[in-house]
């Protein structure tokens, strides 16, 4: 049976408590619902001094969408985020990916900041203590290679949140923030460059600093939808997901926005999809055309279920699937506000 590590539990009850405890305690780390972290700290991937409990903090539990567009704060639970009116009719890819993340009670206790920061996954890496040293360990964890991709000199260790390829497409900033001697500090960044194409790094976030709010612009005529393949129905993590965003403007494809998760240790912007998609006429050939191009700029390896090719054609399946109900040559998914 796996045990949590000893550790010093802090409450702090603002914002800038947080960041105070989390730059006075240099070996401490922040939690919000804790779903993934915890499971990580039992394996013996993390074992933090200190855990700075963010949820006492009022500032990260804000969620206003409308018109003008939305805010939403790290803290603001999965489940709020899925059942929000505005964010199914604005935004229904988000909608969509928070109601893919694993099931109803995790739902109830993860949240959308989380869900951004969420580590990133492999065979090699998450498993107990007793199986990782057994193998050698790995790249990530105490050990001299990436047992994934052994020739390489990063972590190929995949990237698995839900949120974050519909938050991308629809065009997410997020607010990043960090002590200092004035009061707090920030940064806004759109959420593609937040991360990093490393397993081991993940993200652009220094010691110190937390994800504190994601914006989201208004929408005007924008469809846009997520998809999500996996090995069981609920629960797991994705083996692929896609999600995207685009208007239709006298008769053609304008804004068109596609995104691709578990594919690679970052999430990745489908550029060549993209670019096929723009300003073209939506026909099922075309569709198949911006498909195909979907996964051309990721690099799976094998470190999850499936292999490689077969995870690169279930990203091309899926996308045209997508594209089919956007654009109506299949069932309606997205919603036009």
């Amino acid at each position: 049976m796996m045990v949590l590590p000893e550790f010093k539990l802090m409450r702090p009850a603002s914002l800038s408590e947080a960041l105070s405890a989390l730059a006075q305690n240099p070996g401490a780390m922040a939690v919000a619902g804790g779903t993934d972290l915890l499971v990580s700290m039992k394996q013996g991937l993390y074992n933090p001094t200190h855990l700075v409990d963010l949820k006492g903090a009022p500032e990260l539990h804000r969620l206003e969408a409308g018109e003008g567009g939305a805010t939403i704060g790290a803290c603001v639970r999965l489940s709020r985020v899925k059942n929000h009116p505005e964010i199914i009719r604005r935004y229904g890819a988000l909608s969509q990916a928070a109601d893919a993340v694993a099931g109803p009670a995790l739902q109830n206790r993860g949240t959308i900041g989380g869900n951004v920061c969420l580590d990133t996954r492999c065979y090699y890496y998450n498993q107990s203590d007793f199986w990782r040293q057994s193998l050698g360990f790995c790249l990530k964890k105490d050990g001299p290679v990436c047992r994934a991709a052994p020739a390489a000199k990063r972590c190929f260790a995949n990237f698995s949140s839900d949120t974050v390829p519909a938050l991308i497409v629809l065009g997410a900033r997020v607010r990043v923030v960090c002590g200092c001697e004035g009061g707090v500090s920030e940064r806004v960044l759109p959420l593609e460059d937040f991360f990093v194409e490393d397993g081991m790094k993940r993200n652009v976030l220094a010691p110190g600093e937390l994800v504190a709010e994601l914006y989201l612009p208004a929408t005007r005529n924008v469809f846009s939808g997520y998809r999500k393949y996996r090995q069981r129905g609920a629960i797991d993590y994705p083996l692929v997901s896609v999600a995207a965003a685009l208007s239709i403007e006298d008769g053609v494809i304008r804004g068109a926005r596609v995104a691709v998760g578990a594919m690679a240790s970052a999430p990745v912007v489908a550029l060549e999809t993209m670019e096929a998609l723009e300003g073209a006429a939506p026909t099922p050939e075309l569709i198949s055309k911006a498909a195909e191009l979907v996964a051309k700029r990721t690099k799976p390896v094998k470190n999850q279920a499936g292999s490689p090719g077969h995870r690169r054609l279930m990203a091309k399946v899926m996308c045209r699937r997508l594209l089919e109900e956007l654009l109506g040559l299949g069932p309606l998914f997205g919603k036009a506000v």
